[in-house]
């Protein structure tokens, strides 16, 4: 054996060390805080399709096209109507205004939450990327919370597109805009209370949900259910009440439970309003619909938050 076929059995034996030039970061490390922001921003984008293909943006794109039809239908009649000079009386007869809009879209925001929920929580667990979001600056809490915030601003989006659309096109068509914006303007903190509840608790109810499992199907199947079954048995409570029996106290908390319900009071009480007359026989404070809606989001964020705290990964 030669003495250089020597050497090359030796190195192939030991392996070789190549300097390839690699250096540690040395730049800014901008922390949790901003990690939690940048997180929070891509879930926002990601719940619209921002920044992904074509096939993610579908879903966005009806269910806020269906979200912002009314408005438009109702600014549409507003112009005709003014062209006409009978603006007041169909004004009067829209069924569309500021306290019932909400109401016309759930079915709107529950469908969003079902498609677009499973893309912020469930993905990251079927595609198994979770530790190497825990491997960096974030916390597990740190996940869970920017995931929520950025899908409530998304909801909030949904929620106020429409609302904003009304309002520019009920100021400018009036013949006194200044009149017509000091008249809305007082509706828009019930406006923007309203919204906030749903953002918040039709959010954290769909983050539980996604939460618990990777697979987009069960997850879309749950949020469903976990909106819709409440309220029907909401509903059979309501129809004995309304039948003349005695709903008692059990019925009464089965009405806080069911999201539809507590939307129906939290509207009541923002906008100054009566209940719908299925729910006349509740006899419980108003501020107790708002009170339910407050404690199942904390209650669903915190179910949420620990599921992440104890993932093993």
């Amino acid at each position: 054996m030669t003495e250089s076929t020597q050497r090359v059995s030796a190195s192939s034996r030991t392996g070789s060390i190549y300097d390839l030039g690699y250096r540690r970061y040395e730049g800014p490390r901008l922390g949790r805080g901003y990690a939690v922001r940048a997180l929070a921003l891509d879930s926002l984008k990601t719940a619209y399709g921002i920044g992904h293909g074509g096939r993610a943006k579908i879903a966005p794109i009806v269910f806020g096209a269906i979200a912002i039809l009314p408005a438009i239908i109702v600014v549409g009649f507003l112009a005709l109507a003014s062209r006409l000079g009978a603006r007041s009386e169909l004004e009067g007869a829209s069924p569309i205004t500021y306290d019932t809009y909400y109401s016309s879209i759930t079915a709107v925001i529950t469908l969003f939450c079902a498609a677009q929920a499973p893309e912020l929580f469930s993905r990251d667990q079927r595609h198994g990327v979770i530790a190497l979001y825990f491997a960096r600056a974030l916390r597990r809490a740190d996940y869970a919370v920017a995931r929520l915030a950025g899908f409530g601003v998304a909801l909030l989006i949904l929620l106020l597109l429409p609302m904003v659309i009304l309002l520019i096109g009920r100021v400018l068509l009036s013949t006194d805009v200044a009149a017509a914006f000091g008249d809305d303007l007082p509706k828009l903190p019930a406006v923007v209370a309203q919204a906030l509840v749903i953002a918040s608790l039709f959010g954290s109810l769909s983050m539980a949900v996604c939460a618990f499992t990777p697979r987009r199907a069960y997850a879309i199947a749950g949020i469903i259910a976990l909106f819709l079954i409440p309220g029907i048995v909401a509903g059979i409570v309501i129809g004995i009440g309304t039948s003349g029996g005695s709903t008692g106290s059990i019925g009464s908390v089965l009405v806080l439970l069911a999201p539809g319900t507590i939307l129906d009071g939290t509207s009541a009480l923002f906008f100054g309003k009566d209940l719908p007359e299925e729910l006349a026989f509740f006899n419980l404070p108003m501020w107790t619909f708002l009170a339910s809606a407050i404690v199942i989001s904390v209650l669903a964020t915190l179910l949420a938050v620990r599921r992440f705290v104890r993932m093993a990964t």
